[in-house]
């Protein structure tokens, strides 16, 4: 039996009720199924829950390993429905188009020189050879393509046949499908994720997909959005329950990232709690996991709610008052203030 729904965290578009009731719908009916994640990718099933809708008022819960402190959605949509799901949901319910279309593909505009500054000190000398999952476009790859001063061969890969397409229109080498596609021209200097490992249902093997386009010399970059930073993140609202969606299945710190990605057979270079990340290929490890990330990670989105609510107390104060003073200025200009404050 599915949950009943909560309202959403902010207004809907006409089209993303559409979509929403649609996905209910589903979700009633049996075409889609929610799955619980009984164990975290740590071994731990010490699960501990800190939200049960998201931004969308639907029934997908998050839950925080106590052992390790990595987040992963429980109950979720489940692993053979999510194909589905982005082929014929998510863009209406996420971006309010029914269909995928170029001009709003999700790219920060300059985010590809931005990633270039990052890694400009482990950059190698020479020509370089750039793959991006889940391009979108290719727009990120032809921005660190100028920005990085040389010779770049760029790919990507993409599921939307829109976006690909749009890429192959202004000559970027953009391929239909995930990682698997661009095997052919591994290995790669550079492999970029951006806002990509958030949406891996199965982290194993989503990142042993990723780790074969490279080589003991690729440099991996990481982007996800940062637990401990949402109140940094206009994007969300500065808000946690603005940031939970049905599309995320896990929710990181720079600590439980790195952790999973040794588990996969990545070394962190350098990141931050925003979280943008350098890795390169490593041993695989099985990191020790560690109770107090789960307490920093609780202390955390406690501070991210206290502060939340007393931003929007703050906020309906000013409007409150706001609305007195307009109030008064109109009585004034009707001459009628004195008998308004009487």
């Amino acid at each position: 039996m599915v949950e009943a729904p909560h309202r959403a965290t902010f207004r809907l578009s006409s089209v993303q009720r559409e979509y929403r009731t649609k996905l209910l719908t589903k979700l009633a009916s049996g075409q889609y199924h929610l799955e619980d994640v009984l164990g975290c990718p740590c071994g731990s099933t010490d699960a501990k829950p800190i939200a049960s809708h998201d931004r969308f008022g639907l029934p997908i819960g998050v839950v925080l390993c106590g052992s390790c402190g990595l987040a992963r959605s429980s109950p979720r949509l489940s692993t053979a429905d999510l194909p589905d799901f982005y082929q014929h949901d998510y863009h209406g319910l996420h971006m309010s188009l029914p269909a995928p279309d170029p001009s709003t593909a999700l790219f920060r505009r300059g985010q590809g020189a931005a990633i270039v500054s990052l890694m400009r000190d482990q950059l190698p000398d020479g020509p370089l050879r750039v793959a991006e999952i889940g391009a979108a476009t290719g727009q990120v790859l032809r921005e660190f393509a100028e920005a990085a001063g040389r010779d770049v061969t760029t790919a990507g890969c993409e599921y939307a046949s829109a976006y690909v397409e749009a890429g192959r229109s202004v000559g970027t080498d953009m391929r239909q499908g995930g990682p698997e596609t661009l095997q052919d021209l591994a290995p790669f200097d550079v492999v970029i994720l951006s806002h990509v490992v958030e949406h891996l249902p199965d982290l194993t093997a989503g990142l042993a997909d990723v780790r074969a386009l490279g080589d003991e010399a690729t440099l991996f970059y990481v982007e996800v959005p940062g637990l401990l930073t949402i109140d940094r993140k206009r994007e969300y609202a500065f808000r946690f329950d603005r940031y939970l969606t049905v599309a995320h299945t896990f929710h990181f710190t720079l600590t439980t990232l790195t952790e999973t990605m040794a588990r996969a057979g990545f070394r962190l270079i350098s990141g931050d709690e925003e979280i943008r990340s350098i890795f390169s290929q490593g041993e695989r490890q099985e990191p020790k996991p560690e109770p107090a990330n789960a307490r920093a990670v609780m202390d955390g989105l406690r501070a991210l709610e206290s502060w939340s609510n007393r931003s929007r107390q703050a906020k309906l104060f000013l409007a409150l008052r706001s609305n007195g003073i307009r109030r008064r200025l109109k009585l004034l200009r009707k001459g009628r203030l004195r008998e308004a404050v009487s």
